[in-house]
């Protein structure tokens, strides 16, 4: 009878069952029993199968891990003050997770085989829990939201960085081809400048570049590319060229 006192007294201290009535928390003493819990504590989860208890806390702190693919996520928390388990009317059988004790805790249970008599008996507390109950489905409603949310953010920027990275990839590749040709067009010069051509041999290489400037661009597969570039290394040594000089 003492152990009860104490109990009605500690639930009359509750943050959200202490404003019902006397009465209603005898109820509520007289029908659960205590369950300590030391950190680490498993208080319900999956393997253990079905939530079978309402848990009122009456000390500690307790939080809800859920497993979001790769990683184990804290999605709720429950301190002292609260409920958490099953609620009247609620459809929970099989936890979505693991509620853990965070520090050492003192939970009240109430089976749920005593709902149908807490339902008659208990009007407000039913009502209360009836409250707290939509509160955790708005709860669970917003975090599976937000997560979603951010998994759509997470792959925007994956393909952003993709869309950006293959640009990105050719200017460098492109820079550093003219760059190449630059130290080629000046090796050139030079050599032309070395050569002592006469004017008509500068003639006639001007009008063969502006014959390849005014000629149609094309793009030569591999295969192609070889061919032409086999016959002409053949054309320069036929006539006592170094081919060499003329590599890409």
């Amino acid at each position: 009878m003492a152990g009860r006192a104490d109990i009605v007294e500690r639930l009359r201290a509750h943050g959200v069952l202490g404003g019902a009535p006397v009465v209603e928390l005898e109820w509520l003493a007289a029908n659960g029993e205590l369950r300590p819990l030391q950190r680490g504590d498993v208080l319900s989860g999956r393997s253990m199968g079905e939530v079978t208890t309402l848990n009122v806390m009456l000390t500690g702190r307790c939080s809800l891990y859920v497993d979001r693919g790769r990683s184990r996520k804290r999605v709720m928390e429950w301190v002292a003050g609260e409920v958490t388990g099953t609620l009247p009317y609620s459809r929970l059988t099989v936890p979505p997770g693991d509620v853990v004790a965070e520090e050492p805790s003192d939970v009240w249970a109430v089976s749920r085989d005593r709902f149908p008599e807490m339902i008659r008996e208990c009007p407000e507390v039913t009502a209360i829990l009836v409250h707290v109950m939509t509160d955790r489905a708005r709860h669970f409603t917003s975090s599976d939201l937000r997560d979603e949310k951010v998994l759509a953010l997470g792959k925007l920027a994956a393909g952003l960085a993709h869309e950006l990275n293959n640009p990105a990839s050719a200017i460098v590749r492109s820079t550093k081809e003219l760059a190449e040709r630059f130290e080629e067009v000046v090796a050139t010069a030079k050599a032309l400048t070395g050569a002592g051509l006469t004017a008509a041999q500068f003639a006639a290489i001007e009008a063969v570049r502006d014959t390849c400037l005014a000629s149609p661009e094309r793009t030569w597969s591999p295969m192609e590319q070889a061919d032409r570039e086999e016959a002409f290394t053949d054309w320069i040594e036929s006539r006592g060229g170094d081919p060499t000089t003329a590599a890409p």
